[in-house]
């Protein structure tokens, strides 16, 4: 029998409906469709919590005899100071004796006459064209006092020890995390695409700091003095001409120490720094993905200028801002201590076979800056692991590519160099020894560059985590950390089969080509590519 508003149909339809099969039927659908939600979600969380990273608490891994590194052991504080080099001969001799079979070699002198090659319009890489766009990379703001902070010299124009601006009213936070938040948020604004905030760590500082008297307008007088002997000159010419005035450089550098009014302060982080620092803000800024894919070319070392010049301002600029908040704060690029350790501590990334900190994303396409501040009302970050290292034990793309064979090929890692000539007394002056990772020689991959006149960036290119911002690279970022060592190296090899790195000595004329069409569409720009690297097609 029917009511009034119903209809036959509708009596079938709920009689359907309330049959216990179909009941049955909508339960399991119900059921199902929870359980797919559920573990798309707990995937989704699962994946999430990957990029993440897990909590490392086995980081650092230390030896008994481990000690804060000597300033004055660093790679680019020997090759810039003539000082250096005249109180320890025995390094460059070494290193001249066993590897360039030079016993008169000298960094110190090569220093002025980076990057001052010729261009060649014939050689791919190094044309007009490249040269133009590297030097220009330098350039804004301050080309030399760049050049000083690259070279690790602290108190320079953008990372000045001066605190006479700091704000007289402290500003008061609502929050650690509240706080965190502003910070962040401020590096974001001028450029960072990532930023860990570390307590600060004696470790990992330098002790003593080194610095060399040189001013940025005394390098840039030397460097103009030295032109008239090459300006020119074709690549061969200058090739002839500049290991002679080198020489000439050796011999007359007490001299010329003399006219620079050369001297040298070793300085105390008790004694000597402004304050005494209780955090540490790490930012990474990118380079551009397929600038640096030019490598080694003059081309692609416009994207380590670029850095540098990013490094510089955004450092400064966030430095300034917590003293604008009534609190002690110094900027460092390459100055004060370890980036890598300092980004590890901070929860950015891990150490790679290169020994540069591999971000999740970027890999180690990224230049790293600091601010040390006496700000501690913070959120600290912590040590990650994304199963980095251990990918990096399978893999050994950045160690192939490298044209100098600076790179520790080790199947693990280790506490000592154990790399070439590691057998003779005093070659690892130039390792911070004591710490569990792969270590590579400096010495080699410096004199490469000056070799070859360029950044190089080759293990960075070839680095199989250096990838553009797609999102099934995400993908392999999140299941990473679960995939047996088997499997990291099957995943090594498919880096380059789909085209990306593939450095050798020379850059891929296909790549340079990519790079100088990148901009193409940038007027209207419909894909938002961005300065941090072109991604799809050029």
């Amino acid at each position: 029998m029917t009511t009034e508003n119903q209809t036959p149909d509708a009596n079938i339809k709920d009689a359907e409906l309330d049959s216990p099969d179909r009941r049955k039927f909508f339960k399991r659908a119900a059921v199902g469709g929870t359980a797919a939600l559920a573990t798309g979600l707990g995937a989704y969380g699962a994946g999430r919590a990957s990029i993440d990273g897990a909590i490392d608490e086995n980081w650092p891994d230390l030896a008994d005899d481990f000690k804060p590194f000597d300033q004055r052991n660093s790679m680019w504080a020997y090759a810039f100071s003539p000082g250096l080099a005249l109180k320890h001969p025995e390094r460059n001799e070494q290193f001249g004796r066993l590897v360039k079979n030079d016993p008169k070699h000298n960094w110190a002198v090569r220093v002025p006459f980076f990057e001052t090659q010729p261009f060649d319009n014939t050689k791919p890489g190094f044309t007009q064209l490249d040269a133009a766009l590297t030097h220009s990379s330098w350039y804004p703001p301050a080309t030399q006092e760049l050049r000083l902070s690259a070279l690790g010299q602290p108190d320079t124009q953008f990372s000045r020890w001066d605190q006479s601006d700091v704000e007289h009213e402290q500003y008061q936070f609502a929050s650690k995390k509240e706080a965190s938040d502003a910070i962040r948020s401020a590096a974001r604004l001028y450029g960072a695409v990532r930023c860990g905030i570390a307590k600060r760590d004696k470790r990992w500082d330098y002790d003593p700091i080194y610095k060399v008297s040189m001013t940025g307008e005394q390098l840039k007088g030397l460097q103009d003095s030295l032109k008239p002997l090459y300006k020119g000159k074709s690549r061969e010419e200058y090739n002839e001409i500049v290991p002679m005035v080198q020489q000439e450089m050796i011999a007359g550098m007490p001299e010329l120490m003399k006219q620079l009014d050369f001297k040298e302060e070793i300085l105390s982080w008790e004694k000597d720094f402004p304050f005494e620092p209780k955090s540490v803000i790490v930012l990474a800024v990118p380079m551009d993905y397929d600038n640096s894919a030019c490598a080694p070319s003059l081309t692609s070392g416009a994207t380590v200028g670029d850095g540098y010049t990013k490094m510089a301002t955004l450092s400064a600029a966030i430095a300034k801002f917590i003293r604008g908040l009534g609190y002690h704060a110094v900027a460092s690029g390459n100055c004060l201590g370890s980036s890598v350790a300092y980004g590890v501590a901070a929860g950015m990334g891990e150490v790679g076979r290169n020994n540069q900190l591999l971000v999740p994303g970027y890999g180690p396409r990224v230049r790293l800056c600091k601010v040390y501040t006496d700000f501690d009302f913070v959120e600290y970050d912590q040590p990650r692991n994304w199963g980095i290292t251990e990918f990096c034990k399978a893999c050994k793309k950045c160690g192939e590519a490298c044209p100098s064979e600076a790179i520790d090929m080790a199947d693990d890692t280790h506490y000592y160099f154990e790399g070439e000539h590691s057998d003779q007394p005093g070659y690892s002056w130039s390792n911070h020894e004591g710490v569990k990772k792969f270590h590579t020689d400096a010495k080699k991959c410096i004199t490469y560059w000056f070799d070859s006149d360029t950044d190089c960036t080759n293990c960075a290119a070839a680095c199989t985590f250096n990838e553009p911002d797609f999102w099934h690279h995400w993908f392999i970022m999140a299941i990473n950390p679960f995939m047996p060592k088997a499997i990291h190296g099957a995943m090594a090899e498919l880096h380059p089969a789909f085209g990306y790195g593939g450095q050798t000595g020379t850059p891929k004329p296909h790549k340079l080509k990519k790079f100088w069409k990148s901009g193409e569409g940038m007027r209207i720009n419909p894909t938002n590519r961005n300065v941090f690297g072109a991604v799809g097609k050029a």
